[in-house]
């Protein structure tokens, strides 16, 4: 099994939104959600930004999605100029569902799964190794629509924990429901920043998928072009 059997991994860990499935297919939804508000839109993105930025930090936050959407309501209404009370901020929480995650779960219905994932996901599980999903938004029903929720094991949204990779503390939250040691994890996602830095802060080894071939990813253990790839070097 290549690389898996030569590091000791016991568990396969994956990013979901441009691992599992093409990018372009998550851009295209992101585009959509733009409306009917394009200024929420644009808010919205800020906040998920500026949330990253001082989630390990900031004194007010609770560490569970609920406290994750109270701040991330309160950074979206003040990049609005909405007043901070209650009534402003539920009102901007209601919008924020509305306009993206109810949205995002419909338009995830048609995803297309990479070629070659489900294949390279079958025989992994065909040597013994768990499957896991930690994703920074919601699952909804995309690995249904992937057809391979019968292959995963585990899953989870690091939104569960409050915290967003590549958060120390998401990740933690994750190792914590893997139940193994951080280095007997591979960790697989498009993000270098999120997913690659993110796991080998945490112990974990990382592989990054990914069409744009840098001279150098130096907290990637490996950086593969496609599933195809990815099931020749690690399995």
């Amino acid at each position: 099994m290549g690389f898996l059997v030569d590091q000791g991994i016991r568990v396969l860990c994956l990013d979901i939104d441009g691992t599992l499935y093409p990018k372009r297919m998550l851009n295209s939804r992101m585009v959509r959600s733009s409306f009917p508000s394009l200024r929420l839109a644009m808010a919205f993105n800020w906040a998920r930004a500026q949330y990253r930025r001082v989630q390990d930090v900031h004194p007010n936050l609770k560490p569970s999605r609920e406290g994750l959407l109270d701040l991330q309501s309160r950074l979206v209404a003040g990049r609005l100029g909405r007043p901070l009370d209650e009534l402003n901020l539920q009102k901007t929480r209601d919008s924020i569902e509305r306009q993206f995650y109810r949205a995002w779960e419909r338009s995830f219905r048609s995803i297309k799964a990479y070629e070659g994932m489900k294949e390279a996901l079958t025989e992994a599980k065909r040597h013994g190794l768990v499957i896991a999903v930690f994703s920074d938004f919601p699952l909804a029903r995309k690995l249904e629509t992937l057809g391979i929720s019968d292959l995963v094991d585990i899953a989870h949204s690091s939104e569960e924990s409050g915290y967003l990779k590549p958060s120390s503390r998401a990740f933690s939250f994750l190792l914590e429901r893997l139940a193994v040691p951080p280095a007997q994890v591979l960790f697989m996602g498009d993000s270098y920043s999120k997913d690659c830095q993110g796991a080998k802060r945490a112990g974990m080894y990382s592989c990054l998928i990914t069409a744009k071939r840098k001279p150098v990813y130096p907290d990637a253990d490996l950086v593969v072009g496609s599933w195809k790839e990815f099931a020749s070097l690690v399995l």
